[in-house]
């Protein structure tokens, strides 16, 4: 028993020698801190069992860091430098008046550099530089702490300081680009050169179309889907109608000749989505990152000149309507029943040569929406403005069409009660006048009622468009010139791991609102859907059903039959 106690006695005799020279150990090994690399962040005595110089030399890299990255992306660097110093310098902390202890750095500042500086060191090829939180300190073989017993340093700027994409310098290329961007081919580290110099940034590039990126995810992939399918509905509804008047008897005269040509315009105005429909990509880009005009891919080509050569045909067979109407109405004629060669070279000779204006200008691309179009530098010159010289004075003498019909209908009313007040003895020539022209006017109108709600339906489209386009594109148009926001935006991209959801309200004001632009799209795809609705009367299947009677009939189908058996509309 005697040895065991003696034993014992010398354990904790060696021990609480050992706890002492440890003691005497770090409280030698405590001092100022001398150094350049940390100065912004120690001012606390370090624990240094080596030499600080060789301390420094170990956080060379960290100055490196600050040299390249200081300003590009100052909240990593500071929060790698909090890291390193407070790791590399523990701190000396007194337990007592005798005692003294040393406080390692923290676990969740660590962590924080994970979450901070993931992103730009895997961008810029310094992922080797991502700490282990777990490892052990080679200063004292002790692993970081938790926040309530480590060496925390307080951050030196603000949490908000996230990427700086203006501070970096030319010619710098990133090592890799994050989804959803692309490499750019051209790029080399030291040179500007660029595939694309309006969607490439840092080597890397947005993906074609870049419109997409701007709103909530998948918005304009589904939204122009959607106005796709109408537009198709439209076109394929419109030729019923085209072929109606082209094959049916007594179409192919004035007035109907006049809907038949429009019905032709509206047709190829519908029908540009047979280039898109399925694969819309395939007309919006000529590659992975370039959007198409008409020299890199001919199906824009194609596409965007029937679009404006049949843009300007619809408008002007709509005036034509529209001034038939008003002659044929307020002057009881006939004018264009023998114009119709001076119609053809002006409703399609126009538009036709406008087409090969905006060819020979090389001015067809595709820019927004899901059409290729006129560029927005010629737009206005070589398709809004002549719409407008087109369309608006049509709408007047629209309106005056309709205050005179409105001015007889409310003369005559008028007449007729003056009438029942007269005696038997006034003028009856005057009466039967009035009345002629009354119902000659009623005439006209119920005639003429579609073709009048047709023009209706068409300026108001066309008018909305215009206006739509004349408001909202020079808002795209100024996005694309605007570094300033476009480098805020692609900073949120890089810092939300390419999440567009968290970074559409930084480019939402330099965007047509999407709703808006939405509508604009599906008001002038619904042309082809409104000259069914208005000119697919029942009268209309009566003749087809004749018509496929006498052909049967002609045919020999069945022998002998009766008309009323054959009809394949019970009307």
């Amino acid at each position: 028993m005697t040895t065991i106690s003696q034993r014992l006695g010398q354990l904790l005799i060696l021990a609480l020698l050992g706890a002492f020279a440890c003691a005497q150990s770090i409280a030698t090994n405590c001092t100022s801190y001398t150094g350049q690399i940390c100065s912004n962040y120690i001012n606390y005595d370090v624990y240094a069992p080596e030499p600080i110089a060789m301390v420094e030399q170990q956080l060379a890299s960290l100055a490196q860091l600050n040299a390249t990255l200081g300003e590009i992306a100052p909240s990593c660097v500071d929060t790698y430098f909090r890291y390193a110093c407070s790791s590399f310098y523990p701190k000396c902390g007194s337990v007592t008046a005798q005692q003294q202890e040393i406080w390692m750095g923290c676990e969740s500042t660590c962590l924080d550099v994970n979450k901070t500086c993931g992103v730009v060191f895997g961008l810029t090829d310094q992922t080797s530089l991502i700490p282990d939180c777990s490892a052990k300190s080679p200063i004292t073989q002790q692993t970081l702490q938790p926040a309530d017993s480590c060496n925390y340093i307080s951050p030196k700027v603000t949490n908000s300081s996230g990427l700086n994409l203006a501070a970096v310098p030319a010619g710098f290329i990133l090592s890799e680009c994050p989804a959803p961007f692309i490499k750019d081919p051209k790029a080399k580290n030291g040179t500007t050169d660029t595939e694309n110099a309006q969607t490439c940034r840092l080597g890397c590039c947005m993906p074609c179309p870049m419109q997409d990126l701007f709103f909530y995810k998948d918005w304009t992939k589904h939204g122009f889907m959607a106005t796709n399918a109408v537009r198709f509905v439209s076109a394929i509804v419109c030729f019923v109608i085209l072929l109606s008047y082209l094959v049916l008897p007594d179409k192919r005269r004035h007035p109907s000749l006049l809907i038949l040509n429009f019905a032709l315009a509206a047709f190829l105005f519908s029908m540009v989505v047979f280039f898109s429909i399925g694969h819309t990509k395939r007309l919006q880009c000529a590659d992975d990152i370039n959007q198409s005009d008409q020299d890199n891919n001919k199906l824009c080509a194609a596409q965007g000149a029937i679009l404006i050569f049949s843009s300007l045909a619809t408008v002007l067979w709509c005036a034509a309507v529209i001034v038939n109407l008003h002659v044929h109405t307020v002057w009881n004629s006939n004018f264009f029943t023998n114009k119709y060669i001076f119609l053809y070279l002006f409703c399609w000779g126009i538009p036709a040569a406008f087409m090969a204006v905006a060819l020979g200008l090389h001015a067809v691309k595709f820019e927004f929406a899901n059409l290729c179009l006129l560029s927005v530098e010629y737009i206005f010159d070589l398709f809004f403005y002549p719409m407008a010289a087109i369309i608006c004075p049509s709408f007047l003498v629209h309106i005056c069409t309709f205050f005179y019909i409105a001015k007889v209908a409310m003369h005559e009313s008028l007449q007729s009660e003056m009438s029942q007040s007269l005696s038997a003895g006034s003028d009856q020539r005057d009466q039967a006048a009035a009345a002629r022209k009354h119902k000659h006017v009623v005439s006209a109108v119920k005639i003429q009622w579609r073709a009048a709600l047709l023009a209706v339906i068409a300026i108001v489209t066309v008018l909305f468009y215009w206006i739509f386009y004349f408001t909202q594109m020079d808002r795209l148009t100024g996005l694309a010139s605007d570094n300033s926001t476009i480098l805020s935006w692609l900073e949120c991209m890089l810092e939300n791991n390419g999440d567009q959801n968290q970074c559409v309200d930084i480019v939402s004001p330099h965007l047509p609102p999407f709703g808006l632009m939405i509508t604009a799209e599906a008001l002038v795809s619904l042309i082809g859907i409104w000259v069914f609705l208005i000119f697919g009367k029942r009268s209309l299947w009566r003749e087809w059903n004749d018509l496929i009677y006498d052909i049967r009939v002609s045919l020999g189908a069945r022998g002998r039959m009766e008309k009323n058996g054959e009809q394949f509309f019970q009307l």
